[in-house]
Formats: structure tokens, sequence, C-alpha cells
């Protein structure tokens, strides 16, 4: 029996939709142990993917729901593909596991999220590759280069309110189609030189000072602007117990960053969610005897 355990992400930012300096997109994003998707060989479910090599059919262990800001499309399909690529001896780099099922055509956050967990921070796109801004789901480009990986040394606290919306396909599409963005040079500035130098340097302070800054530029503004007051409001609550907080992609999944395990609890005793730590080694594959 094969076995891959998966993961899922937060989604930062975007850096770029302007594309002023020749290059769109561009991601940050850290890789969760929780929840996670895990599947395995057995006689479940068929896979509906067209590769070069044979999927089994396949289990699924673990899962967590789509659409919530926690990257499930992207690793769901590289879960499926690696099983494949295992399945039949391939040994298959994630990164062209990724270009199989089209996936990392905006962000590459979740394609190396899998690949090597942690705190991650992409190049994007050349404008010569890439021509106009597009969701991943419509993105017909392979995954920007990998320009930093560190361990993520603090937990993560996450909520996804019910009263959230979720934001996919034509109504994702339209978000990008229409966008204008403002403030990218700033959130330049805080990503390279405010968030990465305070993940880096285990400043937490400094590191959520940052999350709350990003929420007003550039795409993220947008996104933000899309949810709910319900989602809003939660952000407003938590920024009153000290906590500045931000939403992961289009939401509606909210999360903070925290120091132990016990902060995070408290969290999720006041406002419901839960806690994980970052997965910080990437998914796994597991041969088992059946």
């Amino acid at each position: 029996m094969i076995k891959i355990i998966g993961l899922s992400r937060i989604h930062i930012t975007l850096i770029d939709l302007d594309g002023k300096y020749g290059r769109i997109d561009g991601g940050v994003g850290v890789a969760l142990k929780y929840p996670r998707i895990i599947i395995r060989t057995g006689n479940c479910n068929k896979a509906n993917l067209n590769l070069p090599f044979e999927i089994p059919d396949y289990c699924i262990e673990e899962d967590f729901e789509e659409h919530i800001g926690l990257g499930h499309t992207t690793q769901f399909l590289l879960s499926l593909a690696k099983l494949g690529a295992e399945y039949n001896l391939k040994n298959i780099d994630v990164v062209e596991l990724a270009k199989l099922v089209k996936r990392g055509g905006t962000s590459g956050i979740g394609v190396y999220a899998f690949k090597y967990g942690g705190f991650i921070v992409d190049g994007g796109h050349s404008k010569k590759i890439k021509k106009e801004v597009l969701p991943s789901d419509y993105a017909k480009v392979d995954p920007p280069p990998l320009i930093a990986r560190y361990k993520f040394p603090w937990y993560i606290y996450v909520n996804v309110p019910k009263g959230g919306r979720k934001i996919f396909g034509k109504d994702e599409l339209e978000a990008f189609k229409n966008a204008k963005v403002e403030g990218i040079d700033t959130l330049t500035r805080i990503v390279f030189l405010k968030l990465i130098p305070a993940v880096i340097e285990n400043d937490l302070e400094e590191a959520l000072e940052a999350i709350g800054l990003i929420q007003n530029l550039g795409f993220k503004k947008i996104e933000v602007s899309l949810q709910t007051d319900e989602v809003k409001y939660l952000m407003k609550r938590l920024y009153a117990k000290g906590f500045y907080s931000g939403i992961s992609s289009f939401g509606p999944a909210i999360y903070t960053f925290v120091r132990s395990k016990r902060e995070g609890e408290e969290l999720v005793s006041t406002f419901g969610g839960f806690v994980t730590e970052a997965n910080n080694e990437g998914a796994k594959v597991l041969w088992l005897k059946d």
C-alpha cells in the first residue's frame, strides 16, 4: 500500500499584479500540518486525471473543505499525481507534477509547500510568458521559481467563519480581471524588509504587524473587501485581543500566529477555530504492507 500524507497552506499575499517591472504574481505563504489530505491506494475512488502514467484507485483517509482559502485543489491534485508516480515507480519532481496537473500558474506557494513545507516566497511569472493576471484555474503557465524557503517558527491559529464567503471559479476570475491594485511598492517593502526578516529572526511582533499592514495593500485589500462582515468582524475581535490577523487567499479562512499551542488554544476557546503547527517538511510518501 502506498500512502501520501499531504498538508494545507495559508496564502499570505500575492505581491504584484501590476507587472510594472516585467513580472506579475509573486506569493508568500506557510505550509500547515493540519488540516491535511491523506490518500492511499485502495478500491474506493477512481482518479479523473489525464496523466502520462496510471493513477491507481485510491481511498481518502483525511480531507478538508474546498474553497475556504487553504489550498485544497492544488494539494489534492498533487497528492493524486504523487500517488500515481510512486505507484509506477517514477521519481518525478513535484514541480513537474504540478505542470502535469496544471497548478502553480499564479502562485507557487501550494506547489512548494507540498515539496518542501515551511515559509515560502516565490518569484512570480515573467510577462513574456504570462501576459495577463489570472487565477491558477485559468493560468496555463508553469509554476514560478522559488525565491526563499525557511522553517516557520510559530504555531498558526486558523478560523473559518461560518458566515464567510467562498470565492472561486468565475467569481475568482472576475476579481482578478477587475482588480485595480494600489500600494504595491509599499507591499513589496513590507514583505521583503519586514515580514521575511521577522520570520528568519523569530520576531513575532514584527511579523504580526506586517500581516496587519498587508491586509490594506495590493490585491490582498481586494480579497479582504470581498469577504463578509462576519469575517471582518472576527478580524477586529482578534485585533482587540492583541493579534493582527490575515485572510488566507480569498478566505474565508482567517489566520494569525501565536508563540505556543496553549496561546492558540486560548483563542480557540474564545473564538472557535483551531491551532496547528507549520509543516516544515512537505508531503510524505509511505510504503506500507497491506
